[in-house]
């Protein structure tokens, strides 16, 4: 399954991401969660467990579990609850937790999204070391980013080592 197509803004950025989202997007996150065996609870619950799931939201969702992350409860539940949706999120160098490890789920995703790319393991597991969860998420949306414009023949681990010393320039690591 895949989507149809992407997006060439940031859903944080689209004019309508923060309306709820699609029937098409309910439908289409359905099946996918179906075929992964996914249980998201706003889904199935008559009352949508009380969240308000914007179209930026479900989009970045779908996108996620097409790429092959398993999001966790905890993520799913904090979807759609967010009291201003028009507010894009802040920068990481602003959040509280932003040295700390990454997440399971950043460091899930940016495995499926490295080998997707073709990186070497050992190139993979050597770069990622020491990443805070900060720089996950930057580097994240940058290799994201790169898979959607990448050119043919372009050296993946270049990309792939450019990308983590951007990220590691804009967001420093304590020292």
């Amino acid at each position: 399954m895949t989507l149809d197509c992407y997006p060439t803004r940031q859903p944080e950025e689209w004019a309508t991401g923060g309306e709820p989202m699609t029937q098409k997007q309910r439908v289409t996150l359905t099946n996918a969660a179906v075929h992964n065996q996914i249980d998201i609870p706003f889904l199935r619950l008559e009352d949508g467990n009380g969240q308000n799931v914007t179209k930026a939201e479900a989009w970045i969702l779908i996108a996620r579990i097409l790429d092959g992350v398993r999001p966790t409860p905890r993520y799913l539940s904090s979807l759609g609850r967010d009291p201003s949706p028009d507010n894009p999120p802040p920068h990481p160098k602003y959040w509280r937790n932003c040295d700390a490890a990454p997440t399971k789920m950043q460091m899930a995703w940016l495995d499926c999204l490295v080998n997707s790319m073709g990186v070497p393991n050992a190139v993979k597991v050597n770069g990622l070391r020491g990443i805070t969860h900060g720089q996950a998420s930057l580097l994240i949306g940058r290799l994201r980013d790169q898979r959607e414009y990448a050119r043919p023949g372009e050296d993946k681990r270049m990309v792939f080592e450019h990308a983590l010393q951007c990220v590691r320039d804009e967001l420093p690591a304590p020292a």
